[in-house]
C-alpha cells in the first residue's frame, strides 16, 4: 500500500483528427497547467480523434510514438499517461495507453482489450474492430509506490479486467465516451469499479462535438475514492482537473470492510 499521496492532473480534451494540433495542446498543458509532482493523464484518442480511415493513416510505429511522446515528457519534466494512441503494428493498429516517467522513459504500454461496438450497422454506428486489433494482456504499473492498473473506455464495462490486475491502489480509465452512453452509465460504472476493488478510480474523457465524426463526447472526468464517493468531477468542456489521492483512505476502507480478503473465486 502506498505511503505518500499521489497528485493527478486529469486533462479533459476535445481532440481533433490531426496529430500535430493535438500534440501542441499536450505540450502546452504539460508546460502551463501541471505541477512537477503531477501525473498528467490524457484521454483516449488524445492525438487523433476522427474516422477510422483517419486513425489508420495517422498511426505511427511504436518506436516513433515512444520517441515523440517521451521527448514531450522529458522536456516538461512531467510524468504522463497518454490514454489511447494509434500504434501501427504488423498485424494492425493498436489503441495503446502509454505511461512515461518525468524523464521520458516508457514505464509501460497497455493495448485496449475490449473494442467498442454500438449499433455498428446503423447511422452513426461505431465498430472499433474495423479500425483496431485488440490487445491481449492486462497491465499494472508501479509509480511512486502506487500500483496503477490501466484501462481504456469500453474496458470499464468488464470487471474481470480490473480483477485480473490483482490488488491495485488506482485504476486509470482513459476514455472517449459518447454523450448518450456517458449520461446513462459513466458515473455508475466508475463508482462500481471503485467499490468492487476498494481502490481509487480516476477517469478522464474526451468532450465536445467531433467535427469529423459528428459524435458528441461526454466529458465529466472524475475521481472516485475506494468507498465509491465522487471526490471531484469536471464539467462538459475542456480543462484540467487536479486531484490528490490520500493513501490513508485506502487503508481505512480496506480495514473497515476487508472485502478483498473475503474473495473465494
Amino acid at each position: 500500500m502506498p505511503s505518500q499521496p499521489l497528485s493527478l492532473a486529469l486533462v479533459q480534451m476535445a481532440s481533433t483528427p490531426g496529430w500535430q494540433p493535438n500534440r501542441s495542446t499536450v505540450q502546452a498543458v504539460l508546460a502551463e497547467h501541471t505541477q512537477p509532482e503531477d501525473l498528467a493523464v490524457f484521454p483516449e484518442c488524445v492525438l487523433c480523434l476522427g474516422r477510422g480511415r483517419t486513425v489508420r493513416e495517422t498511426a505511427r510505429t511504436a518506436a516513433e510514438t515512444v520517441a515523440d511522446l517521451g521527448s514531450l515528457c522529458a522536456q516538461a519534466e512531467r510524468a504522463a499517461v497518454f490514454g489511447g494512441v494509434p500504434v501501427r503494428e504488423d498485424d494492425g493498429v493498436r489503441n495503446s495507453s502509454l505511461f512515461f516517467s518525468s524523464t521520458g522513459k516508457l514505464l509501460g504500454r497497455y493495448d485496449k482489450m475490449h473494442l467498442f461496438r454500438l449499433d455498428p450497422d446503423g447511422p452513426g454506428g461505431i465498430d472499433e474492430s474495423r479500425v483496431y486489433a485488440a490487445g491481449t494482456e492486462p497491465v499494472v504499473i508501479d509509480h511512486n509506490g502506487w500500483r496503477i492498473g490501466l484501462s481504456i473506455c469500453y474496458d470499464l464495462r468488464f470487471p474481470e479486467l480490473f480483477r485480473a490486475w490483482g490488488p491495485v491502489d488506482l485504476a486509470l480509465c482513459t476514455a472517449a465516451f459518447t454523450a448518450g452512453t456517458g449520461l446513462a452509465h459513466w458515473e455508475v460504472l466508475l463508482r462500481a469499479r471503485a467499490i468492487e476493488n476498494q481502490c481509487y478510480v480516476a477517469a478522464v474523457g474526451q468532450c465536445g462535438m467531433n467535427a469529423e465524426t459528428s459524435i458528441e463526447h461526454f466529458g465529466h472526468s472524475l475521481l472516485a475514492d475506494p468507498w465509491g464517493q465522487v471526490r471531484a468531477q469536471a464539467g462538459e468542456g475542456e480543462g484540467v482537473l487536479r486531484v490528490s489521492l490520500d493513501p490513508d483512505r485506502l487503508h481505512d476502507v480496506r480495514t473497515r470492510l476487508p472485502a478483498l480478503q473475503h474473495r473465494v473465486l
